[in-house]
């Protein structure tokens, strides 16, 4: 697609008073100390650590192929086995079921405590990918059983509730001006603490609306602010309240205007906003890359860049989680796309090439003034991975390892 320019935030100057004062929030709370700080109404977050791991643990074993397979070896070897005899652990607990002798991910540690991405020789069955959560395939609360069908599932939804480019010539509203928009709503996200699914699934939502309705610019960031409502309402244990909102858009609107439009959202979607977000697949995709949390963020920060890009509106999220995992792995020098990420992605590397020049372009093309997320991830509690640089060319030296 060539080198892609981001946005400058530059608008022209509407008439519409309440865009004017888009984003003078910002400015004012900075100027009287309130930024990042919450009305009193707000329920007090106690518990930061209390944050919900929404499918990010979730694995990809069942219980029942490693018995099915057990009963196979131990049958082999004429040993008849009755249900609920435990000799199936006895007999089978060192490497004879098919997932115990699949193909294992080579640990080759660099300096930066990442695992290079190598696989070893194949094994004796046809599995040629790594189980990445057969260690925890006996806890029940990782949802080992049902891992493949929810993630299939998700995946089934994704191409279902795409969202189609919406912003056509004549447009009340711009590209620009949802640039902006989004940029306001990840400083949304971070003054509030609330969960990344949430900023995500913030952003399908708004997204999902526009597609279905046409809205007056003066009411572009009232449909923002309400998208990050219900959202707050459907991901988060204590979600901000609705004065909250109308604070942060400078009281340009009512209380019972943002529960009107809430309705009406709502209303326009079906009730139905339990969109697959790539965030979700990225985390998935993280440990089966099996990567520390340094290179998994410079991952997050590819993929939520992606946020306020139109670019990428009708790309699927799992094509850009797999995009951003591919670009990450390129950056760090940790190797190529493995058998392993294969499978769990459902992706070839030469499906992602494209989409990952695209974000390879996105990085280098310069910000302008929405640069919410560069900001955000030039912070060293996110280890200032905005500043690794990106690569030159996607395409050298872009081969699987096998």
């Amino acid at each position: 697609m060539g080198k892609t320019k981001r946005h400058s935030g530059q608008l022209s100057a509407p008439s519409e008073p309440s865009w004017k004062n888009f984003g003078k929030a910002k400015k004012v709370q900075a100027e009287a100390g309130q930024v990042g700080k919450k009305r009193e109404s707000t329920s007090p977050r106690e518990l930061p650590n209390a944050k919900r791991a929404a499918l990010g643990n979730i694995t990809n074993v069942t219980v029942e192929v490693e018995r099915l397979a057990a009963k196979q070896v131990l049958a082999k070897k004429g040993i008849a086995v009755k249900p609920g005899v435990p000799a199936i652990k006895e007999e089978c607990s060192i490497g004879v079921t098919p997932i115990q002798t699949s193909l294992q991910a080579t640990s080759i540690q660099d300096e930066s405590g990442d695992l290079k991405l190598e696989d070893s020789a194949m094994s004796t069955d046809d599995q040629s990918w790594n189980d990445i959560d057969k260690a925890e395939s006996q806890d029940h609360l990782f949802s080992a059983d049902y891992a493949p069908e929810i993630f299939q599932y998700m995946r089934e939804r994704e191409e279902q509730m795409l969202t189609m480019p919406y912003i056509h010539k004549g447009s009340d509203i711009s590209e620009q001006m949802r640039t902006i928009l989004v940029d306001w709503l990840i400083e949304v996200q971070e003054n509030f603490a609330l969960f990344h699914e949430t900023l995500y699934l913030a952003v399908q939502i708004m997204d999902h609306y526009l597609e279905r309705k046409s809205v007056k610019r003066e009411y572009l960031q009232l449909v923002g602010a309400t998208s990050m409502l219900i959202a707050s309402k459907f991901e988060e244990i204590s979600p901000p309240l609705v004065d909250d909102f109308i604070y942060l858009c400078d009281d340009a609107y009512k209380h019972d205007e943002m529960l009107q439009w809430e309705r009406d959202i709502l209303k326009t979607l079906n009730y139905d906003i339990n969109y697959p977000v790539a965030y979700r697949f990225l985390r998935r995709l993280a440990k089966a890359a099996n990567i520390n949390l340094e290179t998994h963020t410079l991952a997050r920060y590819i993929c939520e860049s992606t946020l306020q890009e139109y670019q990428f509106i009708g790309v699927r999220p799992s094509q850009i989680a797999a995009g951003a995992m591919y670009l990450t792995i390129r950056m760090r020098k940790l190797g190529n796309w493995t058998s392993t990420l294969r499978h769990y992605s459902g992706m070839d590397m030469e499906e992602i090439l494209p989409l990952a020049h695209r974000l390879n372009s996105m990085l280098k093309a310069p910000l302008g003034q929405t640069c919410t997320v560069r900001n955000k991830y030039s912070h060293e509690a996110f280890f200032k991975v905005a500043s690794i640089p990106p690569l030159e060319d996607v395409y050298t030296n872009a081969t699987t390892i096998l």
